[in-house]
């Protein structure tokens, strides 16, 4: 049993007052007299009164010190933790991150997806254990969203549920429990049911609820799962010349803990190309290699559907096209930079800075590099209207150049990485700068290394073009010496001329993506490339397309067809879209929720609220009705003057 206001057990100190009141009662002594002449003597109240008596059992007295007792209880406010009952106002929070729609088996046989069982979870608990409860649900996918409000009907809140699909993109957890905290904070009446199968990827540490919070794990007891299989990484690659030189590798991981056999078919432009069984042990990853695929513009893996979660069986590649990419390099000269490049499969133009005027001058419309690479160019060179109209409409890869800043030490410290495609495969340990032109202003990006607070490099897009930025001479580093600097400039190359080859790359589900539009670009639109339906309209902004994008909310393949205002097509290029690869793994986590002290709603030593906590069970008002039996029984006491 709990109590909410451990304070009126003071009143308590009524009951010695009662008993109190018992030893100090008037006791009268029986007298027989002669005459009631002798009746003044009784009268006298100092002869006759025994003021101090020996306590002995009276009913009467029983029944007012349980009456009392039982006062003091009901203003302790006590409550018990009940699994069939809810309070008047209930929040129910539904996950519907990609992890949700893994298959289990039901207790009648039947097999379902987790998601697929929480929503008949909560349509029983709303007409049953909530059936005179106010609901607000919200959905927990990739931003928190209220579906409804204090709604009473159980009929239209099983109608909301049957529209909700999973959300396979990056989950805001904390968002939506922050959301969930906020509509309950100043409401006690309420609670909050989180229907979830507690795989968090990203911690929720930090809030505190002035309600109880109810875990319902969505699990079948004793049945057996399947376990999960999942494609980390697919690629492919041509090695040119004749037709049959495409390879692809990829990486198949066992999230479970049984081995399992993988079918894995590999597609080539919607033509299977080959099939292989492969043994993927529990907990471990492992490679499987095709040679000699035909040329495609897509290629699809598919690990097929022998596993539990479906979402993360299938992945898509692109090869990055068939002609060499060409790169300006505008500088006094890097044999490092140079190689790179050119070991990354470009061809490059060197451009000496002080004939930059002159080759300008020189080009002709529509001809042009697909890469600019400007190495330790001062801004004077390149300062003309000329040139930035120029340098706006191309992928430009900045090495030191392109900003004003301060020259700044880098300190020593290790470097803190972001995930980004020119990041990948790199881990910089080892690497030293000297010093970085640390700018005053970058309106286009964001750091994506960084040595404690002094970033080294920014990524990002101006006017729908790729920009990254080196902010230090390649000179004051030995980072060209390393092994990973050609791997470096391979990603930095592939990922500034995305937008030029036949695909858009890869996203995952629902996220925003920086997408260069052709200039004569009216309308786009995102068409399933597989069954060929039109899915979306691109988004617009100021009434032309915009240059940043939200993705397709499913996983699969997608086309982005542009038109120009005659509705004639301008690009059509190929999207792959996947779910958040950390809802794959099948670790969950401990779910534990501060809750603020009722007394004063601060957190503290409150109890934590988490999984199968129950709802509370007020009992203060069944006390009073208990209460108000007992004052009647002591009438009854009273009036016939029985004592034990």
């Amino acid at each position: 049993m709990h109590f909410d206001s451990l304070a009126s057990l003071w009143f308590g100190l009524s009951l010695p007052a009662i008993v109190l009141l018992y030893l100090f009662k008037r006791k009268y002594v029986d007298t027989r007299v002669s005459s009631h002449l002798l009746w003044n003597r009784v009268l006298k109240d100092m002869e006759a009164n025994r003021p101090w008596q020996k306590l002995r059992n009276r009913l009467l007295m029983i029944v007012q010190l349980l009456a009392a007792a039982l006062l003091v209880l009901a203003l302790m406010q006590p409550w018990l933790s009940s699994q069939r009952t809810a309070k008047a106002h209930v929040v129910i929070v539904l996950d519907r991150s990609a992890s949700m729609t893994s298959g289990i088996v039901s207790p009648d046989g039947t097999a379902e997806s987790r998601f697929e069982r929480a929503k008949r979870m909560i349509g029983d608990f709303a007409e049953n254990e909530a059936s005179d409860s106010a609901i607000t649900l919200l959905g927990m996918g990739e931003q928190a969203e209220v579906l409804l409000s204090r709604e009473t009907d159980p009929a239209k809140l099983r109608e909301t549920l049957a529209r909700i699909q999973p959300a396979y993109g990056k989950t805001a957890y904390m968002e939506a429990m922050s959301l969930a905290a906020a509509l309950t904070r100043s409401d006690p009446e309420s609670e909050i049911r989180l229907f979830t199968d507690g795989q968090f990827t990203e911690p929720v540490s930090g809030l505190t609820f002035a309600v109880p919070v109810t875990v319902e794990r969505v699990e079948s007891a004793g049945a057996a799962q399947s376990g999960n299989v999942s494609v980390t990484q697919f690629g492919v690659k041509s090695a040119g010349g004749a037709a049959g030189s495409v390879t692809a590798v990829a990486s198949l991981k066992n999230w479970g803990d049984t081995p399992k056999q993988a079918e894995v078919a590999l597609y080539a432009g919607g033509k299977l190309a080959e099939v292989r069984t492969v043994p993927v042990e529990p907990g471990k990853q492992a490679s499987v290699y095709f040679d000699r695929l035909e040329s495609a513009d897509w290629y699809k893996l598919d690990i097929g559907k022998g596993d539990s979660m479906m979402a993360d069986n299938v992945s898509y590649a692109f090869l990055e096209g068939d002609r060499p990419r060409n790169v300006l390099l505008i500088g006094k000269g890097n044999l490092f930079l140079e190689k790179a490049l050119q070991l990354a499969g470009a061809e490059v133009t060197k451009l000496d800075p002080d004939g930059a005027a002159a080759w300008l001058s020189s080009q002709k419309t529509g001809n042009g590099p697909d890469v600019v690479a400007v190495d330790s160019v001062t801004d004077s060179v390149l300062a003309s209207a000329e040139w930035s109209k120029w340098l706006a409409s191309k992928p430009v890869l900045y090495i030191r150049s392109g900003y004003a800043g301060k020259e700044t030490a880098v300190p020593a410290a290790p470097y803190s990485i972001e995930e980004h495609p020119v990041t990948r495969y790199l881990k910089l340990m080892d690497t030293h700068v000297a010093s970085v032109l640390q700018p005053d202003r970058i309106g286009w990006g964001k750091p994506i290394v960084s040595a404690k607070d002094v970033p080294l490099l920014y990524a990002g897009s101006e006017n729908g073009q790729p920009r990254l930025l080196i902010a230090f001479s390649l000179q004051q580093s030995d980072l060209p010496l390393r092994t990973e600097f050609p791997v470096l400039v391979q990603n930095a190359l592939g990922w500034l001329t995305a937008a030029q080859g036949g695909s858009l790359g890869r996203a995952v589900a629902g996220e925003r993506k920086e997408i260069a539009v052709a200039p004569a670009a009216a309308a786009a639109k995102w068409i399933n490339a597989e069954g060929g339906q039109t899915v979306s309209e691109a988004e617009k902004a100021s009434g032309i397309v915009s240059s940043v994008q939200t993705v397709p909310l499913q996983p699969g393949l997608y086309k982005l067809e542009e038109k120009d205002e005659a509705g004639q097509t301008v690009q059509v290029r190929w999207l792959g879209v996947a779910a958040d690869s950390r809802e794959s793994g099948t670790g969950q986590t401990e779910l534990k929720f501060a809750q603020a002290s009722p007394s004063d709603g601060e957190a503290g030593s409150g109890e934590q609220a988490g999984e199968r906590q129950g709802a509370p069970l007020a009992l203060w008002r069944w006390i009073v009705v208990l209460v108000l039996a007992v004052v009647v029984w002591e009438w009854g006491v009273y009036r016939r003057g029985t004592s034990v």
